[in-house]
């Protein structure tokens, strides 16, 4: 945990590339950093100040990735400019930190207010959100090489208060699609809004933003976080959100094909299929906004007084140029949108090669491997609660054991329940998993770790199982678990 001395103070001065800013007060802090709401002294406009302050307790390894995603997406901002993304106005470092000062934003995330609120979006606002994250998204996806965000969810998502205009705060885990590479070399993302290329099968493209879109506005028009690698059936979000019409439910559908040629080929195309869903025109909350300039203003000085030059000679007639007819591209009509195709619940990966296959499949389409496929058990699920929201992981046969703990792209370890965004380094990589305790009930294993895992207040001994029942109440330093299984 970050110490209250070592954070910056109201009125310290930070020396600058561009400028010098003054701290005014802390906004908040994580494992990782501190965020400050700062003055530029160049022209008294108000930013936001971002350092990165690992704990004295985060291991080099992870200090490292960090600062070159820290690094990553100041890069990737200093490039941009668009009315959805915030302004980067200065990178440097101060005390041998890393620091970035971005445009300051006054609103809450996505999920703050989706916390908030504590029901589902109305229909026709979750429309508005999604027109414009596609605007933003399809604009990441034009860049020379297309940048694609990779992370999209409600905590990466802020709303501003006074006119709704949103703004994607994390790049971070962001990257250039690199044309004819197989493979992302690191898979990142967050379950439930990531796709199965991201889960490091296969190289992420536009599609696969596309499919966390579809993914938010899911847990938008339903207040129930998305179920990772699952695709919604026909008649799921009216259980929740009755008003929600069919179209829009099948635009949410497609969006979270599992196969990516079955989604919308691009934000552009899934756009034009939220506007037909709409009901009243649109009308674009960033038009109404002003932009921050990034460099201040220097300060004017008056130019000393300068004699009038001599009056030009005349310019001799120059003789006509002929000017060769332009020729007129024809006219292509546009290309008919694909029906949404109906989806095929209860798909299946191969545990070789990630492939997915149809419910039925007994071998993989790709590889030839056998399918293995999931038992008919009741259904076991953890109802999860830390600082940052609350969201729900369904526990599946197909993923058994199922690993709780922060992950490590390093080593490739991806557990089924990632604490990384969720606590303060509390958790171990390797903290616990969840098995199977026989045929009729699940278990809980401290693997060892550092700081414990506790079960209706009692902590586990490391490599011994013990069985969980409904109810059961499972804390890992901040983040609380209550095991729900409906038999």
């Amino acid at each position: 945990m970050i110490a209250q001395e070592q954070l910056l103070t109201p009125n310290m001065m930070v020396p600058g590339t561009r400028s010098t800013y003054r701290i005014l007060k802390l906004v908040g802090r994580g494992g990782m950093g501190a965020v400050y709401r700062a003055e530029r002294t160049a022209d008294s406009t108000i930013w936001a100040l971002k350092e990165m302050r690992p704990s004295p307790a985060t291991p080099p390894d992870e200090i490292e990735e960090n600062r070159n995603l820290f690094e990553q997406e100041a890069k990737l901002l200093s490039s941009l400019s668009h009315p959805n993304i915030p302004v980067l106005a200065d990178y440097f470092e101060f005390d041998g930190r890393p620091v970035m000062v971005m445009e300051f934003i006054e609103g809450e995330t996505l999920e703050d207010r989706m916390l908030q609120t504590n029901a589902p979006f109305p229909e026709q606002q979750a429309l508005g959100f999604g027109i414009q994250l596609c605007r933003v998204l399809h604009y990441l996806h034009s860049q020379q090489p297309p940048i694609i965000y990779r992370d999209l969810k409600p905590p990466n998502i802020m709303v501003t208060r006074t006119n709704g205009v949103m703004k994607l705060i994390d790049f971070g885990v962001a990257r250039t699609h690199k044309k004819g590479k197989s493979k992302d070399t690191i898979a990142m993302g967050s379950a439930g809004y990531a796709p199965p290329e991201q889960y490091g099968r296969g190289q992420t493209d536009p599609r696969s933003d596309v499919y966390a879109l579809g993914a938010t506005l899911l847990h938008l028009l339903t207040n129930l976080p998305p179920v990772p690698l699952q695709t919604p059936t026909v008649g799921y979000i009216g259980r929740f959100n009755p008003s929600v019409s069919s179209d829009t439910e099948q635009v949410i559908i497609k969006a979270m094909n599992l196969e990516r040629e079955q989604r919308f080929g691009s934000c552009a195309e899934m756009e034009r299929a939220l506007l037909a869903c709409l009901t009243a025109p649109y009308v674009d909350p960033t038009e109404k906004i002003a932009i921050p300039p990034a460099v201040p203003p220097t300060p004017h000085v008056p130019a000393a007084p300068v004699a009038p030059a001599p009056p030009a000679p005349p310019l001799a007639p120059m003789p006509p140029v002929p000017v060769a007819p332009v020729p007129v591209a024809p006219v292509i009509p546009a290309t008919p949108v694909a029906p949404v195709p109906s989806v095929v619940p209860g798909s299946i990966a191969c545990d070789n090669c990630g492939y997915i296959n149809k419910p039925n499949a007994r071998f993989c389409a790709n590889c030839g491997s056998p399918v293995q496929r999931a038992q008919s058990r009741p259904p076991a699920r953890l109802n999860i609660r830390s600082p940052r929201g609350t969201w729900r992981v369904a526990i599946e046969e197909q993923t058994l054991p199922c690993r709780i703990g922060r992950r490590d792209p390093s080593q490739g370890h991806y557990p089924e329940v990632d604490l990384a965004e969720h606590d303060r380094g509390i958790s171990s990589r390797h903290h616990a998993l969840i098995q199977r305790d026989g045929n009729d009930g699940y278990a809980i294993v401290d693997l060892g770790s550092t700081n414990g895992t506790f079960v209706n207040g009692t902590r586990l001994a490391p490599s011994a199982p013990r069985r969980l029942y409904a109810g059961d109440k499972i804390k890992i330093g901040e983040v609380e678990m209550e095991f729900r299984w409906d038999q």
